[in-house]
């Protein structure tokens, strides 16, 4: 009686490990953002006036003065931008203010997955 219990403790222990990992791996993009996501919220956003790479065009030729989106990684830990971008990032470029966005969460961590997606590519050329 004493050993069935023990394999039905450890059988349920072991199922319960297994359940706890396999839901974890199944959300874990969504715990950290996603690339595509981020790449939405940074085309209705960031790159109205931001390029994604040095080199790029402007795509206000106004405007000159705004950091290429890959540049972040390489300038800041993209974490330290978390922050800012929760409590609304107030920097002028070319004498214009920048727009106020409001972000939740979730499109911080899709933002900054993008972010360091275009950082990878920028550090690779």
């Amino acid at each position: 009686m004493r050993k069935s219990s023990m394999v039905v403790l450890a059988s349920g222990a072991l199922a319960a490990t297994f359940f706890f990992v396999s839901n974890q791996l199944a959300h874990r993009g969504e715990e950290h953002g996603t690339v595509a996501r981020g790449k939405a919220i940074a085309e209705q956003t960031c790159l109205r006036c931001h390029n994604k790479f040095a080199g790029d065009p402007h795509p206000d030729p106004a405007l000159t003065t705004p950091p290429p989106l890959a540049s972040f990684g390489q300038r800041w830990p993209l974490e330290n931008l978390e922050e800012a971008l929760a409590e609304g990032i107030t920097v002028s470029h070319d004498q214009l203010t920048m727009p106020e966005f409001s972000f939740t969460p979730e499109t911080i961590a899709d933002l900054l997955a993008y972010l360091g997606d275009l950082t990878k590519c920028a550090d690779k050329q």
